[in-house]
C-alpha cells in the first residue's frame, strides 16, 4: 500500500523480516578430495566448524537512538482522546526479530499496554518500573507470574540490566491484544523522495529509509493522564491466547518494558480545533467597537484610537494614532526624506484631532535605530563614505581629463544594515504596544486580519535612516542616498497582509504552521485546497507567550492553521467524551479520504475502549468488496496502518469583505 505526501511516496509494508533470526548458528562446511592417480589416500576429508550468534534486542531498554518517534509525545498536553499511540523504530525488523508463540508467524513480539489513572483501584496497583538482573529475571520470584527463559549463549550475562513491571491481572487480561489481534498492530513504512531524478547519483539520491511502527490497540483517557509501555511478549502467546500461567485476578504478570511514556489529554472543548473555531472573529480587523458618532466612526474603521498626547509646549491633548496593522490598504504618500518627526503629524479639521501616527512611526524607528549602535554607527558611516564617493564620480565626469585614477564603484551596503532595513519592513522589534496600542484591539482568544500600512512602514524607515541628519545639505544628501539604494526603501508594489492572532493554542500548541492565500473560498468550514495561490510567508512571530502574527506577500483572504506533519497519527474519528458510536473514514491506496466511507469501530472492551482490530480489519475488507467496489481478498496490516492514519488538524479562516 502507498499513499504519496509532496515530494514523497510512503509505502506500508505488512512485515520485514531480518535476514537472520536471534539464536545461535552453527556452520559447518566439508571437504572432500580424491585423486584417480592415487597420490593422495583415498576419501581424505576436511572439516570446519563455525558457532555464531544473531544477537537482537530481547530485555534491553530501547536507547533514543534506536526510537524514531512515539506519539502522542512524551509528558504532553493535547487532543490526544482518539488517538491510537504509537512508538516508531529506526531498525525496520526489530518487531519481527522474536515471535509472541513458539514458531514464526510473522507476528511481532512487540506490544504496547497502556493504561489510564481511572483503570486502578489504588495507587500502589499502578505498573512501577524497577530495574532487575537477568540472572533475577529468569530465576523468577514467588508470587510474580513469568515465563521460564533461557539467556542467549553469546552477549546475554546474568548481571545485565532490564526494565520490568509487575501488574495484577485483573488490570491487564482485557486490555492485552488476542493473538489474531497481533497480526494488526506492527506495519513497516518505507519513505521514498519522488523529487530526485532517476540518474542522480548514489550521493544526489537521498537514501530510502524504513521504519516499524507498533500501534497501540486502546484509546487513552479523556480529560486524564494515560501511561504507555513497550513490552515484551516473547513466546508468551498460545493458540488460546496470552498464557497468564494460571494467575488468578489478584496476581502479579511480570513484562519486560522495552520504552514508557505517558501523556494527557485535555477537556474536549478544549482541543486544538475547538479553541481555534471559537476564536472571537469580530471585528475582523484590529480596530474598536462600532461608535454610534459618523464621524468617530470614520476613524474608528480605519482602525485609529484616540491616545493621549503630550504637545511641545507641556500641554496635553488627545490625538489619533494607528498602528501598521491596519483594516485596508492606505493610498497615502509622502515626499521622503522629513526633517523631523512633527513634519509627518497631521490635523483632522472635522473633530480637531492631530493624526501622530505617521510622526510616531518616524520617531520610533529613529530611536530604535539608535539603540542600535553597531547599525546606527555602521549606517552612518556608510553614509558618509557613500556621499563622498558619489562627490568623486561627480568630479569625474566634469573634470574627466584631470581626475587622478583611482576606483570609483560605490560603496556597497553592510550587509546587517541592509537586514535591519528589511526587518523593519516585517516590523520586527517594533514594540508591542506600537502594534497593538488597545487590549480592545484583540481582545484574548481572537483572531484578526490586518494590511501592513506602507506609509507608516515609509515613515520608520526614513526615521531609521535619519540618523546624523542634521543640516538642510544632510536632508538633500540622504535623498539621493536612499534613492541610490533599493535595500533602503520598501518595494512600490510590494503588498503585505497578515494575521495576528492572541490564543492559548500559541502557548499550547508550539510549531503551529500557518498557511495563507489569495482567494477567499465559499465555504469557510472546508478543508479542502483553495484554487487560489499559497502566498509566501515572510514572518511568523510569538509576540507574546499567546500572541502570533503572521505577514504575507500578498493579500491574504484565507488561512489555514495546523499542526506540524509530524503529528501525523494513528486513530479513530474525533468524538466526545460520552459517546459510545465511535467511527472511522477510510481512504483509498493513496492516502486520501472517502466520501461517505465511516464504518463503526468494534470492541473487545468498551468500557476499556479496546479496540477488536480483528473484526475492525473484516470491516474494512467488506467495505472495500461491497461499497468500496473493489476486490480486496488478503487485508494485511499495511492496509490496516494505512486505514488509521490521522492527519493534522487544520481551521480555516476567511477574511470578511
Amino acid at each position: 500500500m502507498t499513499t504519496t505526501t509532496p515530494g514523497q511516496e510512503i509505502k506500508f509494508i505488512q512485515y520485514h523480516q531480518p535476514a537472520l533470526e536471534s539464536g545461535e548458528y552453527h556452520i559447518k562446511v566439508e571437504q572432500t578430495i580424491s585423486d584417480t592417480k592415487g597420490r593422495i589416500p583415498e576419501g581424505i576429508k576436511y572439516e570446519k566448524e563455525l558457532i555464531f550468534s544473531v544477537i537482537g534486542e530481547r530485555f534491553e531498554p530501547l536507547t533514543p537512538q534506536d526510537i524514531y518517534a512515539v506519539f502522542p509525545p512524551p509528558e504532553s498536553l493535547g487532543d490526544h482522546s482518539n488517538v491510537l499511540p504509537h512508538i516508531t523504530v529506526n531498525r525496520s525488523t526489530l518487531p519481527w526479530e522474536r515471535y509472541p508463540g513458539q514458531s514464526d508467524e510473522n507476528l511481532t513480539w512487540l506490544v504496547l499496554l497502556l493504561f489510564r489513572d481511572s483503570d486502578f483501584e489504588d495507587d500502589n496497583d499502578k505498573p512501577k518500573l524497577k530495574t532487575i538482573t537477568l540472572g533475577e529475571l529468569v530465576a523468577g520470584e514467588s508470587g510474580v507470574k513469568f515465563p521460564t527463559y533461557v539467556l542467549d549463549g553469546v552477549g546475554q550475562t546474568a548481571e545485565e540490566q532490564t526494565a520490568v513491571f509487575d501488574i495484577k491481572k485483573k488490570y491487564v487480561a482485557d486490555i492485552l491484544p488476542t493473538k489474531a489481534d497481533i497480526a494488526y498492530i506492527s506495519h513497516v513504512r518505507k519513505a521514498e523522495d519522488l523529487t530526485v531524478s532517476e540518474d542522480a547519483t548514489p550521493e544526489e539520491a537521498e537514501e530510502e529509509k524504513e521504519f516499524a511502527t507498533v500501534v497501540c490497540s486502546r484509546l487513552p483517557q479523556p480529560n486524564g493522564t494515560s501511561y504507555v509501555h513497550l513490552v515484551s511478549v516473547e513466546g508468551r502467546y498460545g493458540d488460546d491466547g496470552f498464557d497468564f500461567q494460571g494467575a488468578g485476578d489478584e496476581d502479579l504478570i511480570r513484562f519486560v518494558s522495552l520504552a514508557n511514556w505517558s501523556f494527557s489529554c485535555v477537556d474536549p472543548q478544549q482541543t486544538f480545533t475547538e479553541i481555534l473555531k471559537n476564536l472571537n472573529r469580530t471585528p475582523s480587523t484590529p480596530r474598536l467597537p462600532v461608535n454610534e458618532n459618523s464621524t468617530a466612526e470614520k476613524s474608528l474603521a480605519m482602525g485609529y484610537i484616540p491616545f493621549p498626547h503630550s504637545l511641545r509646549q507641556g500641554s496635553q491633548t488627545v490625538s489619533w494614532y494607528h498602528s501598521p496593522l491596519a483594516t485596508g490598504f492606505h493610498s497615502d504618500t509622502y515626499e521622503f526624506p522629513a526633517k523631523a518627526a512633527d513634519e509627518l503629524l497631521r490635523y483632522d479639521p472635522e473633530l480637531g484631532l492631530f493624526d501622530t501616527s505617521y510622526a510616531a512611526a518616524w520617531q520610533l524607528g529613529r530611536m530604535l535605530t539608535l539603540q542600535n549602535s553597531t547599525v546606527a554607527t555602521s549606517l552612518y558611516n556608510w553614509k558618509r563614505a557613500f556621499a563622498q564617493r558619489l562627490k568623486q564620480l561627480e568630479n569625474i565626469l566634469i573634470h574627466l581629463p584631470l581626475t587622478p585614477k583611482h576606483s570609483a564603484a560605490l560603496i556597497d551596503l553592510p550587509l546587517y544594515v541592509f537586514k535591519w532595513f528589511r526587518d523593519l519592513e516585517l516590523l520586527k522589534g517594533i514594540p508591542f504596544n506600537y502594534l497593538v496600542p488597545d487590549e480592545k484591539l484583540l481582545p484574548s482568544e481572537s483572531l484578526r486580519f490586518f494590511c501592513v500600512d506602507s506609509l507608516w512602514v515609509d515613515c520608520l524607515q526614513d526615521g531609521a535612516f535619519s540618523i546624523g541628519r542634521v543640516t538642510e545639505a544632510d536632508v538633500t544628501e540622504d535623498s539621493v542616498t536612499r534613492s541610490s539604494n533599493s535595500g533602503l526603501t520598501r518595494s512600490d508594489d510590494q503588498k503585505l497582509t497578515g494575521i495576528i492572532m492572541r490564543s492559548q493554542v500559541v502557548a499550547g500548541w508550539p510549531g503551529l504552521l500557518v498557511d495563507g492565500y489569495d482567494t477567499a473560498v465559499a465555504n469557510a468550514d472546508s478543508i479542502d485546497e483553495t484554487e487560489g495561490n499559497l502566498l509566501t510567508l515572510l514572518r511568523m512571530d510569538k509576540l507574546a507567550k499567546d500572541v502570533l502574527i503572521c505577514i504575507f506577500q500578498g493579500e491574504v483572504k484565507t488561512v489555514d492553521i495546523h499542526q506540524k506533519p509530524e503529528a501525523m497519527h494513528f486513530g479513530v474519528d474525533p468524538f466526545g467524551v460520552d459517546d459510545t458510536e465511535v467511527t472511522k473514514d477510510l481512504r483509498n491506496a493513496q492516502g486520501e479520504l472517502i466520501m461517505g466511507s465511516k464504518i463503526s469501530v468494534p470492541w473487545n472492551n468498551l468500557a476499556k475502549r479496546v479496540i477488536n482490530l480483528v473484526q475492525f480489519a473484516d470491516n474494512m475488507k467488506t467495505w472495500f468488496n461491497s461499497d468500496g467496489g473493489g476486490s480486496v481478498t488478503n487485508f494485511t496490516s499495511a492496509q490496516f496502518g494505512l486505514q488509521m492514519i490521522e492527519g493534522v488538524q487544520k481551521v480555516r479562516f476567511v477574511k470578511e469583505d
